[in-house]
């Protein structure tokens, strides 16, 4: 049941394998997100003007909860955060905080379903509206669903703090979509663990896992039939326009498109050329004809969203390589690393030593 499963409109319009002449958008998130930042930092004695100004970025950013910041930036500012409050779980008493309406519109359009497994879908499929470096996925799996986080963004260099704010937000969503009484079963954390883990326990009220392949909250997917109020019908209309008219912008860069939706394939291990032409409603052809516009190939696609969640998982984690191979359904440790080696030059081992 995951983002999988949703049509995707779209106008005709890092590895090392991707053509160096095609142009990276840097991603970029809404500041609404993490919009306590400030205060948590006064509580914690901290000047927020101070943690700006170290970070290379301007004072008022919290001016407007619709400024966006770049990711690269976000990743700065969230360590320069850990650094001065000297808390390495700072953005999980951020995250905390954070509540379905500071994700603007995906928030808006998943109020505008029948069901909470609805809404989940709407918001994860919408989601790149807030937050274009980053996607969400709902899996299912038996009796069981996944709720999933995973960056996208192209030389981050410690995603850390991204993991651990994104599952802890994750699960405000679910309690607030489903009822006081919803419980996860389980979140994991493709990341090591903060020093202290006792505000985390105490949070989701259920066992946590650090160095996972994956950032998700998991809980039974009974959960997913929870009915949500009724939408006034001209309030529906109003906000689908509108997510309409941003998604027909952001849907025209093909070459990123293309990356969230293999990101969100690679979850279920279907990472076909027709499984992402099928999402984008074009035939396979048409879909490597309008790459190759754009300078770029399917194979260098997939090869660079596959090296970045190998890296990501090797540096931020204490993932055997083994594990990590087999979270790119990779049949042996020594295949993955003969692909590695040819992505980067470098063996996974090598890769770590050096803290790449």
């Amino acid at each position: 049941m995951g983002g999988g499963g949703t049509h995707i409109p779209l106008q005709n319009s890092g590895a090392t394998s991707v053509p160096a002449s095609a142009a990276r958008t840097v991603g970029s998130a809404r500041i609404s997100a993490i919009w306590h930042l400030p205060e948590v930092l006064r509580e914690l004695g901290v000047d927020p003007g101070e943690v700006l100004e170290a970070a290379g970025l301007r004072r008022d950013l919290f001016d407007d909860r619709e400024n966006r910041i770049d990711y690269p930036d976000f990743g700065r500012l969230l360590m320069t955060c850990e650094q001065f409050s000297r808390c390495d779980h700072i953005v999980f008493l951020v995250s905390q905080r954070t509540r379905l309406a500071d994700f603007g519109l995906p928030a808006q359009i998943a109020r505008c379903s029948e069901t909470a497994g609805e809404a989940l879908q709407k918001f994860a499929v919408n989601f790149s509206l807030h937050n274009n470096a980053a996607i969400l996925s709902v899996v299912s799996s038996g009796g069981y669903a996944r709720f999933v986080y995973t960056i996208i963004e192209q030389g981050m260099r410690d995603t850390r703090p991204f993991q651990l704010g994104a599952v802890t937000m994750a699960l405000s969503v679910l309690r607030e979509l489903c009822g006081p009484g919803f419980q996860p079963v389980a979140a994991t954390f493709a990341s090591r663990a903060p020093s202290d883990l006792r505000p985390i326990h105490g949070f989701f009220r259920a066992p946590v896992r650090f160095d996972s392949d994956e950032s998700a909250v998991i809980f039974e997917r009974r959960w997913l039939d929870h009915p949500l109020p009724p939408v006034d019908p001209q309030t529906r209309k109003q906000v689908e326009a509108a997510v309409n008219e941003q998604r027909d912008v952001l849907m025209s860069d093909l070459p990123a498109a293309v990356r969230r939706l293999l990101r969100k394939h690679l979850l279920l291990g279907q990472c076909s050329m027709d499984d992402v032409a099928d999402q984008l409603g074009m035939h396979r052809r048409t879909l490597d004809r309008q790459l190759q516009r754009c300078g770029m190939h399917y194979s260098d696609l997939l090869e660079s969203v596959q090296t970045d969640v190998a890296q990501q998982l090797l540096r931020d984690t204490e993932m055997r390589v083994q594990q990590v191979a087999e979270s790119l359904d990779y049949s042996s440790a020594a295949n993955f690393a003969t692909a590695f080696r040819r992505w980067t030059g470098m063996t996974p081992s090598e890769y770590r030593r050096r803290g790449a």
